[in-house]
C-alpha cells in the first residue's frame, strides 16, 4: 500500500502550478527550481542535502540528454556549412516539384518520417528531414510551426507509439504485462489506428487551414531562391552527404541499427559531411571550428532551460529519484499512479481511464518508456481482477504514455524538433495540444468499446 507523504504531495502540487503557468504562457524555470529544491528537503529534511539534490538532480538530467544535445548540435553544425555553400539549394531542388502545395508537402512529409521513425525512430529521423525537406516544406506554404507538428505527430506520436519494428516499447510493455509481444501489438492496432488517425486528420485540417492564411508571408521565409548557382565543388559534396545519408538508412534497415546506436550513426556521419563542406572553403581549419562552434551553441541555447525542467519532471521515474535523492527512493509518478490504483472503483471504465491517467501522468516526466512497466503492471493486476483482456487495457496506457512524453504535447518532450527546424519547444506543444488530445480521447472510447 503507496502512502502519501508530504514531498508526493508537494510534487502534485508543484506540477499542477507548472501546468498552469504553461497554459498561461509563462516562463516555468524559476518555480521549477524552487520545486526542486522543496521536494529535496521534503525529502530528507535537510537543507544541505537539498542543495546538494538541487545541483544532482541538474547534472544527471544533463548526462540523460547529453547524447540529443551532442546529434542535434552536430546537425546544425552540418546545416550550417552545407548552407554556406549552397549545397542546401543542390539538395532540396529535386523535392521541390514533389511538394508543390502544402497538401502534398504534409502527407509526403509526414509519411516519410513516420516510415522512417518505425526503423530508425524519430529522433535520427527528424535529422534527416530536416537535413533535406524544411526548405522545399516551407516554399509549398506550409509554415514552420505546422512542420515542426507534422514532424512531431507523425513521427514522436503515429509511429512511436505504435513501434511495431523495433518493438522497444511492446517489449517492456508485454513483459511487465505478461503476454506474448505479437499479442499486445495485435490487440494495440485498433487503438493505435483510432489514436493516429484522428490526430493526424484533426491536424491535417488545421495545418490547411493555417496555410491559406500565411502562405504569402510563408514564402517570404526562405531566402535560399535569390542565392547565386552553386559551384561544381558544392554539387560534389551534395551528392556525398545525400549518397552518406542514404547508406545510413540502407544500413539501418539490413543490420537492423536503432535507437542510440543509429543515433551515433547520423552523427558520425553529420561530422563527415561537415568536414567535407569546410574542405571547399577558404580557411577550412578555422571554419571547422566555426561551425561545431555555433552548433553547439544553438543546442545548448536550446537544451538549457530544457535540462533544468527534465530535471523535475525526471523526478517522477523511480531510476532518475535512486540516483538523485536516495537508493531507497521510489519516482514520485510511479507512486502516484499507484495510489491512484488503490483508490478507485473497479470496472472496465475506470480501470481503462486508469490505465489512460497513468500513461499521460508518467509521460509528464518527457519519456515515454519510463511509466510502461507500471503500465504492464497494473493491467496484469486488473485484468485477472476484472476478466479483462491484458493486451487492449496494456495498449491504451502505452499509447498515452508515449503520446504525451515521447514529443507532441510537452514542450520539453518536443526539443529535438524544435531544435532541428528552429521553433520554439512551446508553440509546437500548443499546436499539437488539440490534435493529440482528441486522438487520445478517441483511443480511450475505442478501449473501453474493445474490453
Amino acid at each position: 500500500m503507496v502512502t502519501l507523504t508530504a514531498s508526493h504531495i508537494a510534487y502534485l502540487i508543484m506540477i499542477l502550478i507548472i501546468l498552469i503557468l504553461l497554459l498561461m504562457r509563462k516562463d516555468i524555470i524559476l518555480p521549477i527550481i524552487l520545486a526542486i529544491f522543496l521536494i529535496g528537503f521534503l525529502s530528507t529534511g535537510n537543507i544541505l542535502k537539498a542543495v546538494q539534490i538541487l545541483y544532482t538532480a541538474i547534472f544527471v538530467s544533463g548526462k540523460r540528454l547529453w547524447q540529443i544535445i551532442v546529434i542535434i548540435s552536430l546537425i546544425i553544425s552540418m546545416s550550417k556549412a552545407l548552407d554556406d555553400i549552397g549545397a542546401d539549394i543542390i539538395i532540396t531542388k529535386p523535392f521541390i516539384k514533389y511538394l508543390k502545395t502544402p497538401i502534398f508537402s504534409f502527407w509526403i512529409i509526414g509519411f516519410l518520417m513516420m516510415f522512417l521513425s518505425f526503423f530508425i525512430w524519430p529522433a535520427p529521423a527528424v535529422g534527416l528531414i530536416g537535413t533535406v525537406l524544411i526548405n522545399p516544406a516551407l516554399k509549398s506554404g506550409i509554415d514552420k510551426v505546422s512542420l515542426a507538428s507534422i514532424v512531431s505527430i507523425f513521427g514522436f506520436g503515429a509511429a512511436l507509439s505504435g513501434d511495431f519494428f523495433i518493438q522497444g516499447a511492446p517489449s517492456i510493455t508485454a513483459r511487465a504485462t505478461g503476454i506474448p509481444i505479437h499479442t499486445l501489438i495485435l490487440a494495440s492496432l485498433p487503438i493505435w489506428a483510432t489514436a493516429s488517425a484522428v490526430s493526424i486528420l484533426i491536424l491535417y485540417i488545421i495545418t490547411l487551414q493555417q496555410s491559406k492564411r500565411q502562405q504569402q508571408n510563408n514564402h517570404l521565409d526562405v531566402n535560399s531562391i535569390d542565392k547565386p548557382s552553386p559551384p561544381f565543388s558544392s554539387v560534389v559534396v551534395s551528392i556525398i552527404a545525400v549518397g552518406l545519408f542514404i547508406l545510413d538508412i540502407i544500413l539501418m534497415l539490413l543490420f537492423k541499427i536503432h535507437s542510440n546506436a543509429a543515433t551515433a550513426l547520423i552523427g558520425g556521419t553529420s561530422i563527415i559531411v561537415l568536414i567535407a563542406s569546410t574542405l571547399v572553403q577558404k580557411n577550412f581549419l578555422d571554419k571547422t571550428r566555426e561551425y561545431l562552434r555555433e552548433g553547439f551553441i544553438t543546442g545548448m541555447r536550446t537544451f538549457a532551460p530544457i535540462i533544468v525542467i527534465s530535471a523535475f519532471f525526471l523526478l517522477g521515474e523511480t531510476s532518475m529519484v535512486k540516483e538523485v535523492i536516495s537508493p531507497h527512493a521510489k519516482g514520485y509518478l510511479v507512486d502516484l499512479g499507484m495510489y491512484l490504483s488503490q483508490h478507485i472503483p473497479l470496472n472496465k471504465y475506470t480501470v481503462s481511464l486508469l490505465e489512460f491517467s497513468l500513461g499521460v501522468l508518467t509521460g509528464l516526466s518527457g519519456s515515454g518508456f519510463s511509466g510502461l512497466p507500471l503500465i504492464g503492471a497494473i493491467a496484469k493486476t486488473f485484468s485477472s481482477t476484472l476478466n479483462l483482456n491484458p493486451a487492449i487495457l496494456a495498449s491504451i496506457g502505452q499509447i498515452a504514455a508515449i503520446w504525451t512524453g515521447g514529443g507532441t504535447i510537452i514542450p520539453w518532450s518536443t526539443v529535438a524538433v524544435s531544435t532541428v527546424i528552429d521553433v520554439e519547444a512551446e508553440k509546437i506543444a500548443k499546436k499539437n495540444m488539440v490534435p493529440a488530445i482528441a486522438g487520445l480521447i478517441a483511443a480511450y472510447l475505442v478501449t473501453i468499446f474493445l474490453l
